[in-house]
């Protein structure tokens, strides 16, 4: 199915897009998410770049790399975001990236993403946040996921 940049649009000028719809786009919307992650709009970008993650393989991965390290936060906070939903084997090193942030909103996500995902990877960054992050609530938020990368095998 050929998807076009006004389709796409569609969805990502909406307030509330329908991820779901987004995601069944498929492969095909990758190029067109690609385009809005490059643009200088934060929330396009940050829409595009979570879409992306919900596409997921190995087609959405450099769309998903570039926007784990894009300058803006809130694209960063929505690809943290969609790690634990994204299909498919995801590489862990996204996820220490976004647990390593500076962002306390993308280490918040990160860590959510972290307990879905349960890879024992992630188990010395997440006691390292549990430890020395400036953020209490995150102390806190890491002390959980600890506990329950603990008991994944």
């Amino acid at each position: 199915m050929t998807v076009t940049m006004q389709q796409v649009l569609a969805e990502i000028d909406r307030e509330e897009p329908d991820y779901a719809l987004l995601a069944g786009m498929g492969a095909d919307a990758l190029p067109h998410l690609q385009g809005l992650l490059a643009s200088s709009e934060g929330l396009k970008a940050s829409k595009a770049a979570y879409a992306a993650t919900l596409i997921g393989g190995a087609a959405a991965l450099p769309i998903v790399r570039s926007a784990a390290a894009h300058h803006d936060p809130q694209v960063r906070i929505a690809v943290a975001s969609g790690l634990g939903q994204m299909p498919g084997n995801v590489p862990s090193d996204l996820v220490l990236q976004a647990l390593g942030d500076a962002d306390v909103g993308v280490r918040k996500l990160a860590l959510r993403s972290a307990t879905v995902l349960g890879h024992p990877d992630f188990r010395q960054r997440v006691d390292e946040i549990a430890r020395t992050d400036p953020a209490d609530h995150l102390r806190l938020q890491a002390g959980t996921v600890l506990k329950a990368l603990r008991t994944t095998p």
